[in-house]
């Protein structure tokens, strides 16, 4: 029974091994053919043409207006005003 069952599981690893190979064997052939399409219209003078990316440039968005939705860009809190007038401590104090 064991023999059976490497038997099968044998069979059964062939039989994806050879249709693997045959599958990668198909997609290479139709892969050069393309390639030697290619080289022929280069030989013939034809150069290839890439194709057109379409490309938007984002909108300009200031750092306050995203962190920030509902503040004006530019207005400062009185939280802001705080820090900014209190002054930093020295290095190296103790």
């Amino acid at each position: 029974m064991l023999a059976l069952t490497i038997a099968a599981l044998l069979v059964m690893v062939t039989i994806a091994s050879v249709i693997t190979l045959a599958d990668c064997w198909v997609r290479g052939r139709y892969v050069f053919e393309g390639l030697k399409r290619e080289e022929a219209l280069l030989d013939a003078g034809f150069l290839p043409m890439n194709r057109p990316v379409e490309q938007r440039p984002r909108p300009q968005m200031r750092f306050d207006a995203l962190a920030m939705p509902g503040r004006i860009p530019g207005q400062r809190l009185a939280a802001d005003r705080q820090r900014s007038r209190r002054p930093s401590p020295a290095r190296g104090a103790a």
